[in-house]
């Protein structure tokens, strides 16, 4: 079966759900695979980014966030690739 198929076939299993409970559980199975992104060749979810921007968030908060200012941010990138 192509991906495709399957995903057509899913979809319409799922439509034809009525139970709550097993369409919340689904939902969560769904959005904690939900790949968004990749960090240094590794995949994110969408859970994982939310939960680092919430923990980067308190830190901004409580003042402890680690902040570099533009020209902090230009020599980083230039040094990490020896372009200074």
């Amino acid at each position: 079966m192509s991906t495709e198929t399957l995903k057509i076939s899913l979809a319409q299993k799922i439509l034809g759900i009525s139970n709550d409970s097993l369409l919340k559980k689904l939902k969560a199975i769904i959005e904690k695979e939900n790949i968004i992104g990749y960090v240094n060749g590794k995949p994110i979810t969408e859970s994982q980014y939310i939960s680092e921007l919430n923990i980067i968030n308190e830190e901004i908060d409580n003042s402890t966030a680690k902040l570099f200012t533009t020209s902090e941010v230009k020599k980083n990138i230039l040094n990490a690739n020896n372009l200074a």
